[in-house]
């Protein structure tokens, strides 16, 4: 490999770990800013994807009328649930917040079913298997039987993790020969 594209990795990586910091400690110090900023970039983006399906209507090589209808109904669906998102910042956070809690919950409820249906399937020491399955199950409906404090946990170990890696990266890059 050439010198100058291992420079640009080492700078590649010493960025990402810059931002992956920047962001986890923005997550986990400030999880309630932090949940408003997303919530404010799904609304943007909500109603950028509402404002092209509209923009869409109006080109000539449009199949038929019902399916401009359906562009018009699903860019007016998009664009007022932008804007909802964006008159209420902080119920959009907590909603974001509750559904991160939800689908947490939801993954690790089936993840562990599934476990406990393929144990036959494992073989002789099946301790650890059903250990795991155990803690998904328990973890899937403590979430889901308190979604907006597992969210609030879920979402200050994604920012922990954030920080993690991004002190790995930096360190990873101040290590790498220039």
């Amino acid at each position: 490999m050439s010198d100058e594209f291992l420079v640009k990795v080492r700078r590649a990586i010493g960025f990402d770990g810059l931002i992956s910091i920047i962001i986890g400690a923005f997550i986990l110090f400030l999880p309630g800013r932090s949940a408003r900023v997303v919530a404010g970039m799904m609304s943007a983006a909500l109603i950028a994807a509402g404002l092209f399906k509209l923009l869409s209507i109006f080109k000539k090589n449009s199949a038929n009328g019902v399916t401009r209808l359906g562009h018009l109904i699903t860019s007016v669906i998009y664009i007022v649930a932008g804007l909802f998102i964006f008159i209420d910042m902080q119920a959009a956070a907590i909603s974001l917040i509750l559904v991160v809690g939800i689908l947490t919950g939801m993954a690790w409820l089936i993840e562990g079913i599934i476990q406990l249906t393929i144990l036959s399937q494992m073989g002789t020491n099946k301790v650890w298997s059903i250990l795991s399955a155990a803690i998904s199950v328990i973890g899937g409906l403590s979430l889901l039987f308190s979604p907006l404090l597992g969210g609030v946990l879920v979402w200050s170990f994604f920012g922990i993790t954030l920080l993690i890696i991004g002190i790995f990266k930096l360190i990873q890059y101040f290590t790498l020969k220039n």
